[in-house]
């Protein structure tokens, strides 16, 4: 199994002539597997600024996969991120280095995201954002919202009141939203494609942001305006929001965003929550399969089952899947159970990111050497110990 985020502390960047020196340390007691290196650009005091689009990554002499994005949509890059492999404790020199188009390798692209817009006449359009004033857009999208995938896991996001959560796993490690566009045909599954593997109905899915209100879990059903973006998709990370203004709630309106980020090579997803208001209660979790088995504490829970992903029973055999959610102890969670869902609830600061981690794994992938619930949630804990003290300077 792959271990997951990396926290990286990024240490003294150097201008010297055309490239720029650093030094990444991984502070975390685990080894880590492609973990993901964020640069802010804006930490590179002597950064030529307008040859900033020509950074490549070099690690021990050989370029690596690398992508620039501007997240505040100024036209001006933000961030460049890239995976490495680092030990626990590992230190690692990292050059960038400018280099026109034409000398520097065209890795292939190891994320994919989609959204697509169903219009009157019956055509399909790929969009980029998506904003309603109502419950409607759910049957107006093409798999009901934005979907995005690594070639370990695929995910979508119900533009709906539920803003559900669900999954689409894989026999094969590959990128195959392009081809099935989620709904794989009976000559696709023959050859060995996935498809959709949870039954997600009203419940938490797997790291879906909740209300939760006098004890019990609720929609985000009240508002003056819902939107689904895609901020940022290349070759190594896709960022993309679920966004609601005017959310009536603990008896306020609160905007209240979350951003979802997916890594190449990566099962698990980072979610990071803001509101424009103090909330005192607000919940993830994840929900039960087939009458399952629970992981339950404050900051780490777990569900692992086998269950029908179809009402027709008949049609859709049975998958067994692993949940994960992570909730760092600092975001003061408490774990509860209401209904079928094991939940983390926790309050939000005004204007603070809190940011917590979802992860999922399908019993059938070929590469999969766990099938049953003691190993996967022995796995989740490894996980979330590679998830702590995120650090970048």
């Amino acid at each position: 199994m792959r271990n997951s985020f990396l926290s990286i502390l990024l240490l003294i960047p150097l201008l010297l002539a055309a490239n720029i020196k650093l030094t990444v340390t991984n502070p975390n007691s685990v080894d880590l597997k492609d973990a993901p290196v964020v640069v802010k650009l804006a930490t590179l005091q002597k950064l030529k600024v307008n040859k900033a689009n020509q950074l490549a990554v070099f690690i021990e002499g050989k370029q690596v996969s690398s992508q620039l994005d501007d997240l505040n949509k100024d036209g001006k890059a933000d961030e460049l991120v890239f995976l490495t492999d680092l030990k626990a404790g590992e230190k690692k020199k990292v050059r960038l280095k400018y280099m026109k188009d034409k000398k520097r390798i065209n890795f292939p692209s190891e994320i994919y995201v989609s959204f697509i817009q169903k219009e009157a006449d019956g055509t399909h359009k790929d969009v980029l954002e998506v904003s309603s004033t109502k419950n409607d857009m759910y049957n107006k999208l093409h798999h009901h919202g934005i979907a995005f995938e690594s070639e370990l896991m695929a995910y979508r996001i119900y533009f709906d009141n539920k803003s559900t959560i669900d999954l689409y796993g894989k026999k094969k490690h590959r990128l195959e939203i392009p081809d099935t566009k989620w709904y794989p045909t009976a000559e696709q599954l023959a050859t060995g494609y996935g498809d959709d593997i949870l039954l997600v109905s009203g419940w938490v899915g797997v790291g879906t942001v909740k209300g939760y209100e006098n004890e019990k879990m609720t929609h985000i059903n009240r508002f003056d305006l819902r939107t689904q973006r895609i901020v940022a998709s290349g070759k190594v990370r896709s960022v993309i929001e679920s966004e609601v203004k005017g959310w009536e709630y603990e008896g306020k309106k609160v905007d209240l965003t979350v951003r979802y980020i997916l890594y190449a090579r990566h099962r698990d997803v980072i979610a990071e929550v803001t509101a424009s208001e103090d909330i005192n209660q607000i919940a993830t979790g994840v929900q039960d399969i087939g009458n399952g088995i629970f992981l339950e504490s404050n900051d780490l829970v777990g569900s692992w089952g086998s269950w029908h992903p179809q009402p027709d029973k008949v049609k859709y055999p049975k998958e067994t899947v692993g949940l994960g959610v992570y909730v760092p102890q600092q975001l003061q969670g408490k774990q509860v159970i209401y209904d079928v869902n094991n939940l983390i609830v926790f309050p939000l600061k005004k204007n603070q990111i809190h940011r917590f981690y979802l992860t999922a794994l399908a019993d059938k992938e070929e590469k999969n050497t766990i099938h049953h619930a003691e190993d996967f949630f022995n796995y989740l804990k490894t996980w979330s110990q590679g998830l702590q003290t995120i650090a970048v300077k």
